[in-house]
């Protein structure tokens, strides 16, 4: 893949953005090593195993969740397919040939999400799509032998029998059409260029994961309509030296004149992980207490990698950011498509996790709908037009 700064939150570390003089960090006092999980629940026996796993395994002895291997590393599949097209099909539509709506949307949903497999990209390409259609699946070939789109998936030394998903990229010519149709100026890391790696020479997938981990609140959000804005890593800046980073943020409408922001953390499990969470999260609270009251999120999701893991990932929160409003969730439940227990939240206390049912996530909520948000704002005024 292209290099870039890819903003590593598997370790839950932040590199400065450009301009930044520094960042606020507190030190903490939580343990630098996770508690070991006996080698009788490791649920990769039969695999060989790198010998910190571990320190990562998830507490119960479950998989990794499906976008949170720490050791799986890019593969490209069929990294020559269609890439020397992708000039020719960007210098004929710049000399004026037809673009559809569909290459249209996807050229901006991958600028704005930098990657996502297939079935995300069929919610938000194609709404509604009964799944046995196989319109998503020929659009996205016919583009990848455009070479406007690559495919990718991850191998591992873990063995896991569910089937791994392809996703995708940009090329380099989608990337140049984003800039050309919506003046969109993408770093490198939002696009791909294809090679055939020898066996565990690929990239690591961590960074990917997060993109793929969010992009499913993503896709689910536009199929019940109701996502209106959408930012990957925005900066949130309260002054010159203290920010914050999130995976991502969005706006959602929950009615007429009633949107709601949320930010998105993502835990993947690696090296130090507890010291890397509690700092985040002590940066994550001072950022949030600097900011305005209209400006905080009302709520901050955090993806973890499975159900087991919340336990620990509420107790340092409660220590390094009590005031911030958080619910949890996993990738497998939002794989599962939103429902009234994709997210969850936990007591500390009674060490009981419940769930927490948000009506306005729910699909066919009541409430005006981002669809007739963006309808009613592209109204034109009928005492402005040209002769």
């Amino acid at each position: 893949m292209a290099a870039g700064n890819q903003g590593n939150l598997t370790s839950f570390e932040e590199m400065d953005p450009q301009g930044a003089t520094g960042e606020t960090r507190e030190t903490t006092s939580f343990p630098l090593i996770s508690p070991m999980v006996p080698e009788h629940l490791n649920p990769y026996a039969d695999s060989v195993c790198p010998s910190d796993i571990f320190e990562l395994l998830l507490p119960d002895g479950k998989r990794f969740g499906m976008f949170s291997d720490p050791y799986a590393t890019i593969e490209y599949h069929e990294p020559k397919y269609g890439l020397p097209n992708g000039r020719f099909w960007l210098d004929m539509h710049m000399q004026g040939a037809d673009i559809s709506q569909k290459e249209l949307r996807l050229v901006d949903v991958l600028s704005t999400t930098r990657t996502m497999t297939r079935r995300q990209l069929e919610r938000v390409i194609f709404p509604g799509m009964h799944p046995q259609d196989r319109a998503g699946v020929e659009f996205i070939k016919k583009c990848r032998s455009r070479g406007i789109i690559c495919a990718y998936r991850w191998a591992s030394p873990l063995k896991d029998d569910r089937r791994k998903p392809l996703a995708y990229m940009l090329t380099k010519a989608g990337a140049d059409a984003a800039e050309i149709l919506f003046h969109r100026k993408l770093n490198d890391e939002y696009w791909a260029r294809p090679v055939e790696y020898g066996a565990g020479q690929g990239p690591e997938m961590t960074p990917y994961f997060v993109d793929l981990a969010i992009n499913e609140l993503h896709a689910e959000l536009v199929r019940i309509d109701r996502l209106t804005d959408w930012q990957r890593r925005p900066v949130i800046r309260v002054d010159q030296q203290t920010f914050h980073i999130p995976a991502a943020s969005f706006e959602m409408i929950r009615d007429r004149n009633d949107f709601l922001q949320f930010w998105i953390e993502v835990f993947r499990p690696g090296p130090e992980f507890i010291h890397r969470t509690a700092q985040r999260f002590s940066r994550l609270r001072q950022v949030y207490l600097k900011l305005p009251e209209h400006k905080r999120p009302a709520r901050v999701f955090l993806i973890a990698d499975g159900d087991s893991r919340i336990p620990l990932l509420s107790r340092i929160a409660e220590q390094y950011m009590p005031e911030v409003p958080l619910r949890f969730t996993t990738d497998e439940r939002l794989i599962a498509q939103l429902g009234r227990d994709t997210f969850l939240e936990y007591n500390n206390i009674e060490k009981k996790m419940t769930a927490s049912t948000m009506k306005f996530l729910q699909e066919n909520a009541a409430g005006m709908k981002a669809s007739e948000y963006f309808s009613e704002a592209r109204r034109h005024d009928d005492d402005e037009f040209e002769d």
